[in-house]
This record gives C-alpha cells, structure tokens and sequence, in this order.
C-alpha cells in the first residue's frame, strides 16, 4: 500500500484488473470499449483525470472541483476529492456508490450501493482499505477501521471494527470469520496439506 504510483500508472493498473476480471489481456479494443462503453471504468478514470488535472498551475483545483461535480452527478456516485485510492480501482456497477475521504490501496474491487466513511466528525481518522480488497454490494464501512489485505465484505454488511487480512466480514453488525488456515498433520506431505 506504501507504493507511489502517477496517475498513468493507475489508469494502466485499473484497465488490467478490469481485464483479468474478464480473463483477458488489455488490447487495443478492449481499451476501447473501456473508454466508450463501459459505465463502470468510466467512473473509475473520471477520478484519474481529476488527479490528472489537479496539477494545472492556477486552475487544476477548479477543474477538479468541476470534474467531480459533474461524475457524482453522471453516476449519482462520489469518491471525495480527499480519498487516496490506490492502481486497479474495479467498479463493474458505479451506481450509488459514497467514498470518504479514505485511504484505498491497489486493486480494490467495489460493488454498487457501497458507503466508505466516518461514524462521526470526532473520529480520529478514515478508514484505511488495504490492497486486494473486495467489498460486496450494499456494504457499509464506518469509522477508523482498517481492512486487511485480501479481506472480503460480505453483502450489505456493517463493518464497524478492524477486519484481519484475508478475513471475511458478514452481517450487522458484520462479524469476522478469519481466514482458513490448514492444519498440517505430523509427517504429512506439505503439498497435500496445502491442497487441502
């Protein structure tokens, strides 16, 4: 999560997961139909193109303000100026969507209906996504949490505390069933067990 990445960087990120998700390479018409056709990478560039245009000398916060008003308006969805969202944002459906002002990290795939933010003005910071994240439809993430790599947010549940990484969070209050890690039998052949 500590990489620094240009926004080029993350555009390219952004249009592999969007690929992988598909089971393909990035190719020219796929690229294509990224920017033309596709209501969900659309809104993951118009917050890259508000990284892009907020280093113009004089006007970039203008047109970034602008660029911003006009994506929660086309897509009744927000990510917040302050969010710092990470390469290989994967939003399939940007409907409905509220992103605080969070800290996201790479690879982060979003579903619809998903709200990112504080409980309460005297929280102490955003809550912290880290890489390889799913998060489910309708989910709600409140307050200074941090989720673990390779977590999952199970539909419309209502993340209140810290999930661990590869955890699985679910329900409301979402309760946190840790990852499964295999117990390894005296004298069993590693391979096996990891198959298991």
């Amino acid at each position: 999560m500590t990489v620094s990445e240009t926004p080029l960087q993350k555009i390219k990120a952004d249009l592999r997961h969007y690929a992988s998700s598909e089971r393909r390479g990035v190719s020219t018409a796929f690229v294509f139909r990224m920017f033309l056709l596709t209501p969900g990478f659309q809104f993951v560039f118009a917050n890259r193109l508000q990284e892009i245009v907020v280093r113009i000398p004089l006007i970039g916060r203008l047109l970034r303000r602008i660029i911003w008003w006009a994506t929660c308006l086309i897509f009744s969805s927000e990510i917040a100026l302050a969010a710092k969202v990470g390469g290989g944002l994967y939003v399939p459906h940007p409907y409905g969507i509220v992103v605080g002002a969070a800290t996201i990290g790479r690879n982060l795939r979003l579903l619809q209906n998903v709200t990112i933010g504080r409980k309460s003005s005297v929280d102490p910071r955003d809550p912290v996504i880290e890489d390889d994240v799913q998060i489910s439809a309708g989910a709600v993430l409140l307050g200074p949490i941090t989720i673990g790599e390779g977590a999952v947010v199970g539909a419309n549940s209502v993340v209140l505390k810290d999930v661990p990484a590869g955890a699985l969070a679910i329900g409301i209050p979402a309760r946190i069933i840790p990852a499964a890690v295999p117990e390894v039998v005296a004298g069993a052949d590693p391979l096996v067990a990891s198959a298991l």
